[in-house]
């Protein structure tokens, strides 16, 4: 991935651009110490320059910025009162301009030069900062609320946190976290070794980018903790900028742009003949930039040369408009000529989606001539999400379920939906469920289930403990099989099974994960732990009642050439290919004998996958068969693999299983061998066995549900009392369950209501049989 730059001098400023802005993804503003505005309009990559304005004499511009639109679609109304321009001057004013470059408002601001002026994101305030050490925030309308830092050095830069509660800026080689709340303390860090020249605050992912005269350009998180630091370059680091989507940034330097990673490598370094770079410019799309330089160019470089690969084959963007698709098997070679520039694209599932500004074409393996094409309700199209057979545009605040045949097939809503910007790492779709995290609450997971020619509805949701970083869902299996694998922001991971009577257990596997991602053609989860490359090969097991097995069923590989910070880039057909922290990419194959067994058992082939287990006589193939042989309902592959690695309990259980005569009987107890109390108790109950049902919840140790079912169908009271009564003498306890020792009060109030009644009754009788005998000596008296 590259940047292919042009230069836009025709008709252009005379001396050096100090500052640019894009106004669309198609209109780039700048200003520079020729005291002119400029409007570059882009045609098929070539600009066409407009004068707006010269301004006067002592209009020397340091910092420029638009009023941010964050959501085209919601505010196109709005549009033409948006179009506001903050610019900051040398001369200590910052002033609000209008599209036409009609000064709307001049404002002083510092003493000495106003260095940074920036919107926050809402556009609702801004911020100014200056030489003279102050920070002030003002009104959008320009009247001044506070001035949040009182330094006693200039303030070179400045930039908003993502929820603008929070302001940070660079003295000499400092950086500082200054919250707008009044009773935080500041937090300082000795960043560099020389002046911090320039920073960016990614709004996406929360990620800081900071260069400065010490030729290096460093990586932190919203923390403040380093992440990486570059080589010395040549030259000072003299502008930085993240793109919107938060995938990468771009670094100028004298006659050098470079592209880097979000993790910090370089993708590119393009030398140039433009002196310093003073300012960069992402478009809204994230695939243009425009460089502000000192020899009074205004230099646009579009990205090319990203590359995609799935199966066999190999896409890259070649041209703005064009993609070369490669077989590699067979040597043959595909040009994808499209109408118009290529703003996003993904491979996967045998189909290639690209996006344009305006339409989405979507490619088949099979023929790549006859792409279906449809138009975009939403031009802001963030991230694409593939599945086995369908796939989901991300765009602002929305999502979009599209058929790889072009047609929609739904635009998922859940409840809280805000119009705030989603965040696509914490999305996950597959054939028949899509996670969402929630734009408001980041410890809540949405679940939307996608059944074929059904309305998309959303079921039962999952609250986490912590604010939740990363999702990914399984893709083989039903809807009983889903899980979703989770990391939190104590980056820790978690494996939650989605079960079709709601949430089953949730499980912690893992510490320190880093990245995950599940193998498109297994169940498979490949993830990073720390320089670990871990992967679970049977992770449905979680929620077995017995959860050691799940550490039986992980492969660990520890190597030192994954380097720092690595991530997965995909896991399909026994390959995990890892992108190292410098950005190549490498390819570990070390599980491909669970592929052939995974391969047996989809073709219901028991015998030739037990065959496959006894050649190798491995630990972790056996205990993989004995997970899937039980979920499969497999007893006897089930025994042999549970003996193979000596759980005998398993196999005695099993044997038990085997003996039993009534036939639901035997689908219940394998149930429960499975972990499921609820299928197994469920299978009881719809059969009229209720005995049978308490006795499994007893036999787990689950007495409310066995006294709630006592209970109800009135039978068995006395047994599931007195084994309670056994268990508590075994364990030396008192009763405390609540449940109980309610239903005995009721019991002994109910004894004692009858003992009463009993009592009265007793009594009268006596009272009867007394007047009948005085009635009797009466008479024989008389």
């Amino acid at each position: 991935m590259r940047f292919k730059i042009s230069a836009q001098n025709r008709n252009g400023h005379k001396r050096l651009v100090t500052c640019v802005a894009w106004n669309s993804t198609e209109e780039i503003y700048s200003c520079g110490e020729d005291h002119l505005l400029i409007s570059w309009h882009l045609e098929g990559g070539i600009a066409h320059s407009n004068i707006i304005t010269e301004f006067p004499d002592d209009f020397y511009p340091t910092d420029m910025q638009w009023h941010p639109r964050p959501n085209y679609a919601v505010l196109i109304t709005k549009k033409q009162s948006l179009d506001i321009l903050l610019i900051t001057t040398a001369d200590g004013k910052y002033h609000l301009v209008n599209k036409n470059g009609r000064i709307e408002k001049s404002v002083d601001a510092h003493k000495g030069a106003t260095t940074v002026g920036r919107w926050s994101n809402d556009g609702s305030a801004l911020l100014t900062a200056g030489e003279d050490g102050l920070i002030k925030v003002w009104s959008r309308s320009g009247m001044l609320r506070s001035i949040i830092v009182k330094g006693m050095f200039s303030i070179l830069s400045a930039a908003w946190s993502l929820d603008c509660t929070t302001v940070l800026y660079s003295q000499g080689a400092h950086l500082t976290f200054q919250s707008l709340n009044s009773n935080s303390k500041p937090r300082k860090l000795l960043a560099h070794d020389g002046l911090i020249l320039v920073l960016c605050w990614n709004h996406t992912h929360g990620l800081i980018i900071s260069g400065g005269e010490d030729c290096k350009y460093k990586v932190w998180d919203s923390n403040g903790t380093q992440l990486f630091s570059s080589n010395v370059e040549d030259h000072p680091i003299t502008a930085l900028s993240w793109s919107y989507s938060g995938d990468y940034f771009a670094v100028g330097l004298f006659n050098t742009i470079k592209l880097c990673d979000k993790t910090g490598w370089s993708h590119s370094l393009e030398k140039i003949n433009s002196g310093s770079i003073y300012s960069i410019a992402w478009s809204s799309d994230s695939t243009q930039v425009a460089m502000a330089c000192s020899n009074g160019n205004v230099l646009t470089g579009h990205i090319i040369d990203r590359r995609l690969e799935w199966n066999n084959y190999e896409a890259t963007l070649i041209k703005r408009k064009v993609i070369e698709v490669r077989d590699v098997g067979n040597e043959t070679r595909e040009e994808l000529e499209i109408s118009d520039r290529v703003v996003q694209l993904e491979f996967g599932f045998d189909y290639l989606v690209v996006i344009t500004p305006a339409q989405c074409h979507v490619y088949s393996v099979v023929n790549w001539n006859t792409p279906a094409i449809f138009d975009l309700k939403n031009t802001s199209v963030s991230a694409i999400l593939l599945a086995e057979k369908h796939f989901l545009l991300i765009e602002w605040n929305t999502v979009s379920l599209y058929s790889y045949q072009g047609r929609l097939l739904g635009t998922p809503k859940w409840k809280g939906m805000t119009q705030e910007r989603l965040y696509s790492p914490c999305i996950s779709v597959c054939s028949d469920t899509l996670v969402i995290r929630s734009q408001s609450n980041e410890k809540l997971l949405h679940v939307l289930e996608m059944a074929y020619n059904k309305p998309i509805t959303e079921s039962q949701t999952y609250t986490h403990l912590q604010n939740i970083t990363r999702v990914a869902l399984n893709h083989i299996g039903s809807v009983i099989d889903r899980q979703v694998a989770l990391i939190d922001i104590n980056k820790d991971l978690f494996l939650v099974s989605i079960r079709t009577t709601g949430f089953g257990r949730v499980c912690k596997i893992a510490a320190m994960a880093q990245d995950i991602a599940w193998a498109t053609d297994a169940n498979v989860l490949a993830a990073m732990l720390d320089a670990t490359l871990s992967v679970w090969l049977c992770p449905n097991c979680v929620h077995y009642s017995d959860r050691k097995i799940i550490r039986k069923t992980r492969i660990d590989k520890e190597s030192s050439e994954f380097g720092k910070q690595p991530s997965i880039a995909n896991v399909y057909n026994g390959i995990v290919m890892i992108r190292r922290g410098d950005g190549a990419l490498v390819a570990s194959s070390f599980y491909t004998f669970f592929i052939s067994l995974y391969q047996h058992i989809l073709n219901k082939k028991w015998k030739e996958a037990l065959s496959l287990c006894r050649i190798a006589q491995n630990e972790i193939l056996w205990t993989c068969m004995a997970v899937i042989a039980t979920d499969n309902k497999e007893l006897n592959a089930a025994e042999e693999a549970y003996a193979a690695i000596s759980r005998y309990d398993k196999v005695d259980y099993i044997q038990y299983i085997k003996s039993l005569p009534n036939k639901t009987e035997r689908l219940a107890e394998m149930a429960l061998l499975s972990g499921d109390l609820l299928t197994a108790e469920g299978i009881l109950l719809q059969n009229g066995l209720i005995e049978e049902a308490i006795r499994i919840n007893i036999e787990v140790y689950n007495w409310n549900r066995a006294l709630e079912l006592a209970i109800r169908h009135k039978k068995q009271l006395d047994e599931v009392l007195n084994t309670r009564k056994k268990y508590l003498q075994v364990i030396n306890k008192k009763e405390t369950n609540q449940s109980f020792l309610a239903y005995m009060a009721n019991v002994a109030k109910t004894q004692e209501i009858i003992e009463d009644i009993s009592f009265k009754r007793d009594e009268e009788l006596l009272e009867i049989e007394t007047e009948k005998n005085e009635m009797l000596d009466q008479e024989i008296h008389i």
